[in-house]
């Protein structure tokens, strides 16, 4: 069979069990016939997440038609707040888990065969969550041809479309920004709050499209608007609901769902406790009204700050008749991963029992109003603007099954209008605009039961009565105002291209996202178990060793406001009063405002990463921490747990630095204070110190009756035996349980009882062997860096980047003949898979080839020989990758000091500079090419050349001679190392040449091939 439009609702029932509405096979006929992607002009509940579906299809069905493509390989879902669950991304591994699974003969048999012709990985679809890193375990995508679908937030995306990733180093920023500016489209949700961002995407295509190359510029990103209030022109096409959605019978009785809403107002300026408190009284006597009159026992509570969400939940647990949650995205990934396994999360997602023993009652912050498809029956929420009240509306009653949805608004601040928290005067003009429409009700003149009588009798406020109430009422006096948008000219966007070395001073794309009105990059934040003070003083040494030798991972850092940080370490019962919207300003606080000369008030000691130096200073001072900054806290400061941030003194935080995404090689800290948080007993504190500190001495004895592993193995097993529950012996959804930090400590302790053999000698490691290292200023601590994977697998570890010379070498001795033809090959099929013009495939293939020439530099191949210069003379042929353990930092900068190889030396400039003196003997094989981007994408593989490479000159200038791709041996003088003065002009003109996103494609087709290579030992 062939496919055809027409399968599309074929291919929804296939995947999901169900077919589409009349709106979405009408847009994919749309997009298919005009080649544009109008903004979605429809109702919460009806679907938009089935985007997805309409561009995957689309994606394979030009594929099998054998059309010219025009749908972007890569779909991104951009929302602008932190999501404990994210069901766009849950909705796209069903997608890919259906396609992986399909019958060849179905519609999704075929449409996965298309998608996998796209990629040429043998995968139809990626489902990827975009998050933070510096190194290559981070990144995100291994092919750039790739069929994906991304979920990120606003920050995320959009720092990475202008080159500035948040949270990503300066050398993987051209990446990112690659993937996310070329070939992709951007679908932002609730896009009325991040009517920013659309603009300067709208704003970077077009830079994109004036490339001179037009097969480049004509790739330039795509935007899409998933809100029916915001676009960003008026020629901008949109799509709506039409007759046949109002009277199919599903989409139908959605957009007439009977949510009645009821206004109570229960602010009283003089309570104890302020605006949250008295949110928590007045809902504890709302729910007491709404629990007889429920259609089905879940209640969805929603707060505007996390501050009052908090006061709720603490109000709700006195009560003994309902069952609590709750839901905050200010938390650590790994606790988000957490709680999502927790029984009644997954209970409240699959849809809650009609015949639960007590109902669940869901309090949360604005991470329900998107990306979270549950139904509420009913729902209690404060007082905010009318965007947001209808986001939270749409989880009520979703399906329209209910003869009455009630919905409670409650006003409980009492301050001036533009003092309210996150919304401002929008909110108080929202509850003007309602009180209008249905009466305004007190609560001190209520009881329970007169509330109940009134709330069938509320607004009905659905999509279908909504265009009506605003009919007189423009909706942006009920919005907050639309921010001042900064407009991205030719000069900041060439900044924004210099990647390496970054201009100084540097614009921050936070304006560019959010608008000028807006608060700084956030600060993010891990705590470690292991950052120890002596005789109450901190040893800012030992913390940033320890640090280094486990670097901070995505999954254990939070994301707060620098000043929410600082106020926490200076006055820590505060609390917490931030939101879960992106870049919103903090809510000022009693004593915020200081006199000019005030005393600096003391802080709690801190350590933050200098992420150009790749090291650990300390902060001491709150002018220490800066926006961007990584920090890193003891665990016994407390201030998180499992909810999210809590700002407030409370239990020490587990360390999760051992457990990050994505990876089963992780290096894990067996350390008294570490595993005192993680166990799910009352560890003997003492007894788990002496198990350590024995092991620890016997391996240090070295006796051969008692090897390493038998050592290992048996601490593995008392640790499992005596500090972790005897009486769980299987995982926590057989158990119907939540999952805890004991259970990744199980986990972690089960995969390194299976390492066959362990030794202490760093060498040692292999496929087969693991390594420990004892530590030299701790006799009761180990780490163990698990074996490597087999041939062939993936092994992705923390820490390895583009920061060192070595900084590839993630397996296994590699010979640099068959590293560069291995790399040549896979980007130039990158390269054919993206369908470039003929002369810039074999530019890149090229260039790929010679990347690492400068490595046959004899100093380098000392350096790979672990500082070894007899081996190194001895080589049969010059190698591209080591073999050295990656985790082995101290092994890695010994190689290097024994070779005189200054850690700013780049064998890249040796590369470049052999690649230079090779095309000026004009060599038949770079016929037809274009030699500056040839030069360019040698001097930038590893992420340096956004003008200049560092100028390190050699210490000890040689000749040397390089193989060429066409085998010529070019000699060239090391003395020219790191002094490329036409580096800034050709850079410029190639930018110009190809466009800033096209240019940082064309590198990262390169950069790819190079991990992808080194990632399979090839």
């Amino acid at each position: 069979m062939s496919l055809e439009l027409e399968d599309f609702p074929v291919f929804v029932e296939q995947v999901h069990g169900y077919r589409p509405f009349p709106w979405q096979v009408a847009y994919l006929q749309r997009v298919a016939q005009e080649g544009v992607w109008p903004d979605l002009d429809v109702p919460t509940g009806l679907g938009k997440t089935s985007l997805i579906d309409i561009w995957a299809f689309l994606l394979a069905w030009q594929a099998e038609q054998g059309l010219e493509r025009t749908v972007p390989l890569r779909l991104f879902l951009v929302v602008d707040r932190r999501l404990v669950v994210d069901q766009a991304h849950d909705h796209a591994t069903v997608l890919r888990k259906a396609l992986d699974a399909a019958a060849s003969e179905s519609v999704a048999g075929h449409v996965a065969a298309a998608l996998q012709q796209v990629g040429g990985e043998g995968v139809a679809l990626e489902a990827i969550r975009m998050r933070g890193g510096v190194d290559w375990a981070s990144r995100w995508l291994r092919s750039p041809a790739q069929p994906a679908v991304i979920s990120s937030t606003v920050d995320q995306y959009g720092s990475r479309l202008v080159f500035r990733g948040y949270r990503t180093s300066a050398r993987m920023r051209p990446i990112d920004a690659a993937l996310c500016g070329m070939d992709a489209l951007v679908a932002v949700d609730e896009a009325h709050i991040a009517l920013p961002l659309l603009q300067t995407a709208v704003d970077c295509a077009a830079y994109q499209h004036t490339a001179t190359e037009a097969v480049l510029a004509d790739r330039a990103v795509r935007v899409v608007s998933l809100s029916a209030t915001a676009h960003t022109g008026p020629d901008r096409p949109r799509h709506a609901i039409a007759d046949a959605d109002r009277q199919h019978p599903v989409a139908g009785r959605r957009l007439a769902a009977q949510r009645r809403l009821t206004l109570l107002d229960a602010r009283s300026p003089k309570a104890k406790g302020g605006p949250a408190a008295v949110f928590a009284q007045a809902t504890n006597a709302a729910l007491e009204a709404l629990l007889p009159v429920l259609a089905r026992p879940v209640v969805g509570v929603v707060a505007n700050t996390i501050r009052t969400a908090r006061a709720v939940h603490e109000q709700l647990c006195r009560r003994d008749d309902v069952d609590v949650l709750l839901l905050t995205g200010r938390s650590r990934g790994s606790d988000r991963e957490l709680l999502c396994h927790d029984p009644t999360v997954r209970e409240l997602l699959t849809g809650v029992r009609p015949d639960r023993a007590r109902p669940l009652v869901v309090v949360a912050t604005q991470t329900v109003e998107v990306g979270l498809d549950v139904s509420f029956a009913g729902l209690i929420t404060e007082n905010t603007a009318v965007a947001s009240l209808v986001q939270r509306l749409g989880r009520l009653d979703r399906t329209g099954d209910f003869d009455l949805a009630p919905a409670v608004v409650i006003r409980s601040f009492a301050g001036e209008a533009e003092d309210t928290p996150v919304y401002g005067t929008a909110a108080t003009v929202t509850w003007e605009w309602l009180a209008t429409h249905t009466p305004t009700h007190t609560l001190a003149s209520l009881t329970s039961d007169g509330l109940r009588e009134l709330l069938g009798e509320g607004l009905l406020l659905n999509p279908t009565t909504l265009p009506t109430l605003l009919e007189d009422t423009g909706p942006s006096a009920l919005n907050v105002p639309d921010p001042l948008i900064p407009v991205i000219d030719r000069r900041l966007l060439d900044s924004w291209a210099r990647t390496s070395p970054t201009p100084v001073p540097d614009q921050s794309p936070a304006p560019f996202l959010h608008g000028l009105d807006t608060s700084p990059e956030d600060v993010h934040v891990l705590w470690r178990a292991d950052l120890l003070t002596h005789d109450g003083r901190p040893d800012f040494a030992q913390w940033g060793a320890r640090m280094d030798q486990v670097p901070p991972h995505p999954g254990e850092t939070v994301a707060l406001p620098a000043a929410h940080l600082r106020r926490f370490l200076t006055r820590p019962t505060d609390g917490d009063d931030t939101s879960d919207l992106e870049a919103t300003h903090p809510t000022p606080t009693a004593g915020d405002g200081k006199p000019a000369r005030a005393k600096a008030p003391e802080m709690a000691p801190v350590v933050r990463l200098d992420e150009a130096e790749n090291t650990w200073h300390p902060a001491l001072a709150p002018g220490d921490i800066r926006p961007g900054d990584t920090v890193a806290l003891p665990s016994s400061y407390s201030g998180h747990d499992a909810y999210g941030f809590t700002g407030a003194p409370g239990q020490p935080v587990p360390d999760l630095g051992d457990f990050p995404p994505r990876t089963d090689t992780a290096p894990t800290r067996l350390d008294t204070a570490i595993l005192a948080l993680l166990t799910d007993t009352d560890a003997d504190i003492a007894a788990l110190e002496k198990a350590l500190a024995n092991a620890t001495a016997r391996l240090r004895v070295g006796d051969n009756d008692d090897p390493p592993t038998v050592i290992v193995r048996e601490l593995l097993d008392t640790l499992t035996t005596h500090f972790l529950s005897p009486t769980v012996d299987s995982a926590p959804e057989e158990e119907d349980r939540p999952w805890s930090g004991a259970d990744l400590l199980r986990q972690r302790l089960a995969q390194l009882r299976a390492v066959p053999r362990w030794d202490l000698a760093a060498a040692g490691r292999s496929t087969t062997t693991g390594h420990v290292i004892c530590d030299p200023d701790n006799d009761a601590r180990l780490l163990l860096i698990p074996a490597h994977r087999k041939s062939g697998q993936l092994e992705r570890t923390a820490g390895v980047g583009d920061d060192s010379a070595d900084a590839s070498s993630l397996t296994r001795p590699v010979p640099l003949p068959q590293h560069s033809k291995a790399v040549a090959d896979r980007a130039a099929a990158f390269a054919l898979r993206l369908h470039l013009p003929h002369e810039l495939a074999t530019a890149i293939e090229t260039g790929a080839h010679a990347h690492d020439c400068g490595k046959e530099h004899p100093r380098f191949q000392c350096v790979l020989c672990a500082g070894d210069h007899l081996l190194a003379e001895t080589l049969p042929e010059p190698l591209a990758k080591s073999g050295m353990d990656p985790a082995d930092r101290v092994g890695r900068r010994r190689a290097a000091r024994l070779a005189n190889w200054p850690a700013e030396l780049r064998h890249e400039a040796l590369s470049a500079l052999a690649v230079q003196a090779w095309l000026t003997t004009s060599p038949a094989h770079t016929e037809g090419q274009d030699k500056d981007l040839l030069v360019h994408l040698v001097a930038s593989h590893h992420g340096h050349a956004r003008p200049l490479l560092p100028p390190a000159p050699d210490p000890d200038p040689i000749e040397v001679t390089c193989t060429m791709p066409d085998q010529q041996r070019i000699t060239v003088n090391s003395a020219g190392m790191g002094v490329d003065w036409d580096g800034p002009d050709r850079f410029a003109a190639l930018n110009r040449r190809y466009g800033p996103w096209g240019l940082a494609l064309m590198e990262t087709l390169v950069r790819l091939a190079d991990m992808a290579c080194s990632e399979e030992g090839a």
